[in-house]
């Protein structure tokens, strides 16, 4: 039995990170391509995450005008999908080289069966961005390995070596993961810690791509797509880049569906 809820719980913990809520600082009602203060928020920002639950259309449609907006006013930047793992950059290499489709593209990166199926908006951005030349960076870990460490599994030495160092977790991150993932019968702290360590693993490196990405790039901005649970409350994510770099981070949190209005939080 106690099997059967760690299954769940361990589903629920993925549910969490495509859609968890959060409380930002600034509350902005307008649509992006209406409003100049948020425009200038962007600017400003050296990377802006896009926190989106994966299946709300009104989320991908926000993201699509995020980025024609970009394009209109001419605003350097690059794209980081939390959707692609950072071993399937030379995949994205290929593609923007006009090496590979965008179909083979999904094929060999398994994106047609576990993200393509929430929204189309996703190719629409690819394709779109790699119209306009804008690079495409794969942030994310490998998901095997995030699977082996939420289910407590040891890793062979290459997983090993896949490990960020150099960040550090803390009882207030945990307890806000915990927060988000509330009650479940059956499932102890100890359960709890390992979904934790997850879930960091996802965060430091997604973090880690971005630092190495400023690294090179200084001047050009990184809009990261991502399920909010990676950035809500200014954890996850923005506070590992923050561990490091003193960035200009914008977190944008599009309202529920089918309402473009946006929680915008600076850090």
């Amino acid at each position: 039995m106690r099997q059967h809820y760690l299954r769940l719980c361990v589903m629920v913990f993925a549910a969490y990170l495509s859609s968890c809520a959060s409380h930002p600082a600034i509350v902005e009602r307008k649509n992006p391509d209406a409003d100049e203060g948020f425009w200038r928020s962007v600017r400003s920002a050296d990377v802006i995450y896009v926190g989106e639950t994966h299946d709300d259309p009104a989320h991908h449609e926000y993201e699509r005008q995020l980025i024609r907006g970009m394009l209109a006013r001419r605003i350097r930047f690059a794209v980081g999908w939390e959707m692609f793992e950072k071993q399937q950059q030379p995949l994205l290499d290929q593609w923007e080289a006009g090496k590979l489709t965008t179909d083979d593209l999904f094929d060999r990166t398994g994106f047609q069966k576990r993200w393509a199926v929430y929204s189309p908006v996703y190719r629409e951005i690819l394709d779109v961005t790699n119209k306009n030349r804008i690079v495409n960076v794969a942030l994310n870990a490998s998901s095997e390995t995030v699977r082996k460490v939420a289910h407590g599994e040891s890793l062979s030495g290459e997983e090993q070596q896949t490990i960020p160092i150099g960040f550090e977790s803390d009882e207030a991150g945990f307890h806000h993961f915990a927060s988000m993932m509330g009650e479940h019968p059956g499932v102890q702290e100890s359960d709890l810690r390992r979904f934790y360590t997850a879930q960091n693993l996802w965060d430091q490196t997604m973090a880690t791509r971005i630092l190495e990405f400023k690294q090179r790039n200084a001047k050009t901005k990184l809009v990261v797509f991502t399920g909010r649970g990676h950035v809500a409350g200014g954890y996850g994510i923005p506070l590992y880049v923050k561990q490091k770099q003193d960035l200009k981070q914008l977190i944008l949190l599009p309202r529920g569906r089918l309402d473009l209005a946006t929680d915008r939080k600076n850090i």
